[in-house]
């Protein structure tokens, strides 16, 4: 019998929707687990708040969205790179230690390149920032920051979650309404429905060594009898 000639494709299409869906999980889970990537959602939903208000120039703007980017990728790698170090060694290693270190110490630099960035587009576009300043905006954005600030720094229940899920998709609704660029729009949204998915994910610390060498230790005497 002829194989069909759908099969493949089909397939295909399948694992390429299979990758992009254990993708999204790992970066929710990056986020549940580590405090850092949930202070890098909320620094990147306040660039794609402030994106959505003040104009900005094409090349700020590809600068902003390429800080916010590498910031997040390079806080999932160390975030990947922990894990897989902590996998492999139980005991301290001086080896460990600066590998983490080293991981660590590109999160910071990427981090602080992009404050940097994000303070001289910022002194560059001043008198665009103070013209597009207003009480009713800055209430509103306040607000949608509140709510991030809330997700991504509380334990809530799965009925306060959902209600501040419906808050934040209003006011990002009017966020877009007044928004005079939609891509920082886009942005602040794929950031704040991250920080939902990570609060509902819930946080799951990982066991510490010493409580590993326990389990280990265990089961081994479980073993010997």
């Amino acid at each position: 019998m002829l194989p069909q000639a759908g099969a493949p494709r089909a397939s295909r299409s399948a694992g390429l929707l299979a990758s992009f869906r254990h993708a999204l999980r790992g970066l929710v889970e990056v986020a549940a687990r580590e405090r850092n990537m949930r202070l890098h959602l909320f620094a990147g939903l306040v660039v794609g708040v402030a994106g959505s208000e003040v104009p900005l120039a094409l090349a700020a703007q590809l600068g902003l969205f390429l800080c916010v980017t590498l910031v997040l990728a390079g806080e999932a790698l160390n975030s990947a790179l922990e894990a897989l170090v902590d996998l492999h060694t139980v005991a301290f290693r001086h080896e460990a230690r600066r590998v983490k270190d080293a991981a660590a110490g590109a999160v910071l630099a990427l981090a602080a390149g992009a404050v940097l960035s994000a303070a001289a587009i910022l002194a560059g576009h001043w008198t665009e920032f103070l013209a597009s300043w207003s009480v009713g905006r800055a209430g509103l954005d306040g607000a949608l920051l509140g709510l991030a600030a809330a997700v991504l720094g509380l334990r809530l229940a799965r009925a306060v979650v959902v209600a501040m899920s419906a808050a934040g998709a209003g006011l990002l609704a009017l966020l877009a309404l007044r928004s005079v660029s939609l891509p920082f729009t886009a942005l602040a949204a794929a950031l704040f429905v991250w920080a939902v998915a990570a609060q509902r994910r819930g946080t799951s610390p990982r066991p510490t060594g010493a409580a590993q060498r326990g389990d280990c230790d265990t089961a081994g005497r479980g073993e010997t009898r």
